[in-house]
């Protein structure tokens, strides 16, 4: 507290006597300081009320600081990464920082976790189906094929990917394969929510929901996946090819024997047709169609494991034992980590064990 003295003078100016001053100069000159003194005064508890709400403002904006001010994103992550993106393409963080799927995908083979993270971040920000697409192939990455093939089953449902909400599909489509639903929930007024680029869209989506399924080793709910991409795309040879080894496994040999004529086009899709349809062929017990197939894809891609462990089958079915072996060893030695080097494993275990059995 500031006492301003000039408010109660000293004893010496309250004396019943004071002394004479030509023409009152000395109370004057008390006066001027006593003003000087209050104006100094006030300046100084207008700098101190000052400082006090500096410093309170100081101390709320450390106390906001320990009691949850988020954190700023690790550096070099997908979130500190976020290219610019439209609202078409996703949500927006409200910090300002925008979201989009390239910029997600583009760090998801060496950085799944991140991208996961990233997905997740999307999503809380409104990122909706475009944040979930994402975030089910970062998991398939990380191996959750399960949960992966799941979301990724449910999202080629989604009607004008990506924009659309409903969960429903569009109406019938020519050219589906056997086994593709008749009709399907919302049917024609549906249709008209979906473009061709659309369908192809949710086409891409359902083959890798089928991949995912294969993965999970859950072969029905793969073919259903891939019936229904090729409902919504009866053209995409991928999927065809994808539905033939389906079945296949599912012992509908017919089916991808149906689904792989005529054999695309595309060199890289017609090796994996010409082994699918050896196969098919094979479980028909056609064993000299099997192999000219084989040989054919064997012609166009001498070191694909897949014909080679194909090839081996043929040549064990054949009873040639010695080729079979030679076969399945090229498998492992081309890719030993791959699932068709696990399947030469147990073909060369079988045959060590039963070298006379066809």
């Amino acid at each position: 507290m500031i006492v301003f003295t000039c408010m109660f003078p000293p004893a010496r100016l309250r004396s019943p006597a004071p002394r004479r001053a030509p023409c009152g100069a000395g109370t004057l000159r008390w006066r001027m300081l006593c003003m000087r003194a209050m104006q100094v005064g006030m300046m100084v508890m207008a700098l101190e009320s000052a400082g006090g709400s500096a410093r309170a403002t100081v101390v709320g904006a450390d106390a906001a600081g320990a009691t949850g001010t988020p954190h700023a994103p690790r550096p070099g992550g997908p979130s500190a990464r976020a290219g610019g993106a439209s609202q078409a393409g996703g949500g927006r963080a409200g910090t300002g920082q925008e979201f989009s799927f390239a910029t997600c995908q583009s760090h998801l083979s060496d950085d799944p976790d991140g991208t996961r993270d990233y997905a997740d971040d999307w999503q809380e920000h409104g990122g909706g189906a475009e944040a979930e697409y994402c975030g089910a192939l970062a998991e398939m990455a990380l191996g959750d094929v399960g949960d992966a093939a799941a979301t990724l089953d449910r999202l080629s449902h989604i009607t004008h990917w990506p924009h659309g909400d409903a969960a429903h599909a569009p109406s019938q489509v020519a050219g589906a394969p056997a086994g593709a639903p008749a009709s399907a929930p919302g049917g024609a007024e549906d249709a008209r929510h979906d473009t061709p680029e659309s369908l192809r869209r949710r086409a891409h989506v359902a083959e890798e929901a089928a991949r995912a399924w294969q993965a999970n080793d859950s072969p029905r709910q793969a073919l259903d996946s891939a019936t229904y991409g090729l409902w919504l795309d009866p053209h995409d040879m991928t999927l065809l090819v994808i539905h033939a080894r389906i079945s296949v496994d599912m012992g509908m040999a017919q089916q991808a024997i149906s689904d792989l004529t005529p054999l695309p086009d595309d060199a890289t899709l017609r090796v994996d047709a010409l082994v699918t349809r050896a196969a098919a062929n094979r479980e028909l017990g056609q064993i000299d169609l099997a192999a000219t197939d084989i040989t054919a894809a064997l012609q166009q891609a001498p070191h694909n494991v897949a014909a080679e462990l194909e090839c081996g089958i043929l040549h064990e079915r054949q009873g040639k034992m010695e080729e079979a072996r030679a076969d399945w060893q090229q498998v492992i030695a081309l890719a030993p980590d791959s699932h068709e080097a696990d399947l030469a494993r147990q073909d060369l275990s079988l045959l060590e064990a039963d070298p006379a059995a066809p």
